[in-house]
């Protein structure tokens, strides 16, 4: 395993891009399905399951805004093109 003193500061930012990346998409899936509950559950069944992904979305929202106070603002990736551009 490499030590973080390894991690060259673009490699850092890059990976703090991809979480950042990576807990957007978890929080809109969590929330698209907290849009699905409640227009299809019954009422005991609903409230457990709101309140389980409410507290996953706020774990997630919290390890984002953790994150992101990482982002260096000059550094500049845009994810999709970087892995198009891969081959």
């Amino acid at each position: 395993m490499k030590t973080m003193q390894e991690m060259a500061p673009a490699d850092f930012q890059k990976l703090i891009a991809l979480v950042l990346a990576d807990l957007t998409i978890r929080r809109t899936l969590l929330e698209n399905r907290e849009q699905e509950v409640n227009q299809e559950m019954r009422s005991l069944e609903k409230d457990a399951e709101l309140e389980d992904l409410d507290n996953q979305i706020q774990a997630i929202q919290a390890d984002y805004h953790h994150y992101r106070d990482f982002v260096d603002p000059n550094f500049k990736i845009d994810l999709d093109q970087y892995y198009r551009g891969m081959k």
